[in-house]
């Protein structure tokens, strides 16, 4: 490289003195010279280099084998591919779709019952309370057996009194007792029931005035009423339409008081029925024989009824057709009757407005008026009954009921009937002694007219509410007034269950003005005329509180208004009465 330096610094010398076109001669060639020496040196180096690689052996130790595979060797010939694709045959036409479709439902699985355990059932309740106020003792005893597919059994006992004195009134005390026994046989195809009741009544004629009337003895105003009632029942219950079904109740029942008034019922009903295809066929026979003893008299009163009727069902209405053929042997000698019933609903809208008729008429329907019934009615009757049976002429009935919704059902009607014998009570005034504080018993031709409604809510298990009120106007043939009948009432009750722990139990009673034939003084003359009684209200208040499942307390409150009110003429109630009690589960 030094050489090369040396060469070239006199050249550039010779550049910078001499011509400019000679030097750049000079240096293209010397250049041209170097480049072929180089490449000589290379080439020299490069052979000399091979000759000492040959030379050189290399050993490599693997245990890979190499293996040359066949050749293979694809054939000439061409293949020809069409691109040209057959279509299959077109069917041409119009595939309608709905602008719905149509709605597929879709199966519930069905619930499947787990192993659970039944609740227990316990074998009996025992409830008792006390009333301060007015000296009131309570008391009541429920007992039956469990669970058994073959038999049903039990017992009731109740007992209720008090000793109250009320101001100028004389003594009202009263006991009310209760026993009962029952029993159910179940067979395959049928259900022999029976039970005997046993009730002791004792009330006091307490309607009289203490500043005329002075009585000590207790017993002199005492009355008792004392009834005897075994029962018997077979019913069938069969599934298969080509069984006739039937159902046997035989009853009998003694009523008896101090007074010497019995009564004797024996009743004896029957009911067949079958289907004839869709319809039901069926035949209702009953007979009804009554022994009244009094005093003086007896009477014998024999109600023999056939009641064939047909039952025709759809889908959205229901319909019945009945109709009574009576014969009655009673004081002036044996009396026919025959009368028509027809009743017919029908659903307009998913149950939410059922409107319905109701009607029914001929020469009469007998409603018996016994010593049973008007004593229950009316306690403080009088114990020689005058007795009548009412006939009902006509009537019809027109209404509306359904659902409003899950939780609220409601029923309104209006209904007219035409009565031959319809009763009343009265107070007897003809009676020697002047107390004046018993009712007798007087009959009219009574036309009514009745407007009622209904309604019950219930939000939830929690909650049950339930409203209803009827409306009566009376029109009687002789008499001037319908006595002792109210021109409305209404009853409000409520439940409230609090987390099963505090139950509230309300019920409200409100009755209208109603007339009773009085005896009234006006300027020194006594006349007997109607007088008005003015309507009431009352209202019960319970709440309990259930300790456990076995024990509960309660405290109840009646007539929390305080009022003193008359149900019957000169017969007040009691004011504002308290009980404390509670209810035991002993086994």
């Amino acid at each position: 490289m030094e050489s090369d330096v040396l060469d070239i610094s006199p050249i550039e010398t010779r550049v910078e003195t001499g011509n400019k076109e000679e030097l750049s001669k000079e240096f293209k060639r010397k250049l041209e010279w170097i480049l072929i020496c180089l490449l000589l040196l290379g080439y020299v180096v490069v052979s000399f280099a091979q000759t000492n690689l040959n030379e050189i052996n290399y050993g490599v130790i693997s245990r890979f084998k190499p293996s040359i595979k066949d050749a293979f060797k694809f054939g000439d010939l061409p293949e020809i591919k069409d691109s040209v694709k057959r279509l299959k045959d077109i069917k041409y036409g119009i595939v309608s779709q709905p602008l719905f479709p149509k709605y597929q439902v879709q199966p519930i699985a069905p619930a499947k019952i787990q192993n659970e355990p039944l609740t227990k059932l316990y074998r009996s309740l025992l409830k008792v309370g006390y009333g301060p106020i007015y000296n009131t003792p309570y008391g009541e005893f429920w007992i039956s057996n469990t669970r058994n597919r073959d038999k049903s059994y039990g017992a009731h006992l109740k007992h209720l009194s008090s000793t109250n004195h009320l101001q100028n009134v004389g003594y009202g005390g009263y006991s009310d007792n209760v026993a009962s026994v029952f029993g159910k046989q179940f067979y395959k195809k049928h259900t022999l029931s029976g039970e005997f009741n046993y009730e002791r009544n004792v009330i006091h004629y307490y309607g009289y005035d203490t500043s005329i009337n002075k009585i000590s003895d207790k017993n002199y105003t005492k009355q008792r009423y004392q009834l005897f009632e075994p029962k018997l029942q077979l019913v069938s219950h069969y599934t298969d339409s080509s069984h006739i079904n039937h159902e046997i109740g035989l009853k009998y029942y003694n009523l008896q008081n101090l007074n010497r008034e019995e009564e004797n019922n024996f009743n004896l009903n029957t009911n067949l029925n079958g289907f004839v295809q869709k319809e039901k066929v069926g035949v209702n026979f009953s007979t009804d024989y009554y022994n009244h003893k009094q005093s003086r008299d007896t009477l014998n009163d024999l109600i023999v009824t056939l009641s064939p009727y047909v039952e025709a069902n759809g889908k959205r209405y229901k319909t019945n057709l009945t109709i009574n053929t009576t014969l009655e042997k009673f004081k002036q000698g044996v009396t026919g009757f025959y009368n028509f019933e027809g009743k017919a609903s029908y659903d307009v809208y998913e149950n939410i407005i059922i409107p319905y008729v109701e009607g029914g008429g001929g020469t009469g329907k007998i409603i018996k008026n016994s010593f049973r019934s008007l004593s229950k009615e009316n306690p403080f009757v009088d114990s020689s009954l005058n007795y009548t049976n009412t006939l009902l002429k006509y009537y019809g009935v027109l209404g509306v009921k359904g659902n409003l919704s899950n939780n609220t059902s409601y029923d309104a009607k209006a209904s007219y009937a035409q009565y031959d014998s319809m009763h009343f009570f009265v107070i007897d005034y003809s009676k020697t002694i002047q107390m004046n504080n018993r009712f007798k018993v007087i009959y009219d031709n009574t036309s009514l007219l009745t407007i009622s409604g209904q309604i019950k809510h219930q939000p939830n298990a929690k909650l049950n509410l339930i409203a209803k009120g009827n409306y009566y106007i009376y029109k009687t043939k002789n008499e001037i007034r319908a006595y002792q009948k109210p021109d409305f009432d209404f009853t409000f009750s409520g439940i409230y269950n609090l987390q099963s722990k505090i139950i509230f139990r309300m019920d409200i009673f409100v009755m209208g003005n109603q007339w009773a034939l009085s005896q009234v003084t006006d300027a020194g003359i006594t006349s007997i005329k109607p007088a008005q009684i003015h309507g009431y209200g009352d209202a019960n208040i319970e709440v309990e509180y259930r300790y456990s499942k076995m024990l509960s307390f309660f405290v109840r409150a009646n007539n929390i208004a305080n009022q003193r009110y008359y149900r019957w003429d000169r017969y007040p109630s009691q004011r504002l009465g308290l009980m404390l009690g509670l209810t035991f589960v002993p086994f």
